[in-house]
């Protein structure tokens, strides 16, 4: 039987935990260089070992649980060499409308809207009550923070980051690695940079 292993024991690791039990899902740790990580925090798993270190078991099924897209492509990779496989944890709140598409190794947590015939790439967080509209393109390794808004036919690259309670209009597009600030409202497409303000501009 397959055992969940998270990559990440600080705060959106701790959240996983939580929504990977909720869903059902057998938890057997995390795995963090911070061996400390979870000192002050009752009732977790522990924690296993580095990601560096840490050997892959046939059981393990892998989810990286941090926020920043550098890190998590970082992590990813680190298993990937290893052999090792990645599932997603899909809250059950969460609306996962008709044709929509969800890689490996997501996140997608309580109170998110994911509707019809979008594709959300692997390693993606959906954070808490974020929304991803219609014919959207997420990029691999992406994270949308809580209460962003994504409207119709958004397409984003690999490794973009969409701060909380961002807004992005219809057919904006976003080059890989491109930066929104939280608050932000995107009106038109960039390919970097760093978006910031109402509408956004590159920094």
């Amino acid at each position: 039987m397959s055992k969940l292993v998270i990559i990440g024991a600080r705060a959106m690791g701790r959240e996983t935990y939580a929504y990977a039990c909720e869903c059902g899902i057998e938890v057997k740790g995390f795995l963090d260089s911070k061996t400390d990580a979870l000192g002050g925090f009752d009732g977790y798993p522990s924690i296993l070992d580095s990601v560096e270190s840490y050997r892959p078991c046939d059981e393990d099924m892998f989810v990286v649980a941090l926020g920043e897209p550098e890190y998590k492509a970082k992590y990813a990779g680190i298993i990937v060499e290893k052999g090792g496989r990645f599932t997603s944890v899909i809250h059950p709140t969460a609306y996962i409308g008709k044709n929509v598409k969800i890689g490996a190794g997501c996140i997608i947590c309580p109170n998110t809207t994911i509707t019809n015939d979008t594709e959300v790439g692997e390693h993606v967080i959906v954070n808490v009550g974020a929304s991803i509209n219609h014919d959207n393109r997420i990029g691999d390794g992406s994270t949308i923070c809580p209460g962003a808004r994504l409207a119709g036919r958004v397409r984003i690259g690999r490794g973009v980051f969409v701060g909380t309670g961002a807004l992005i209009i219809p057919d904006v597009r976003l080059g890989d690695n491109v930066f929104v600030a939280a608050g932000a409202t995107v009106t038109k497409s960039f390919e970097k940079g760093r978006l910031m303000g109402v509408p956004a501009t590159a920094r």
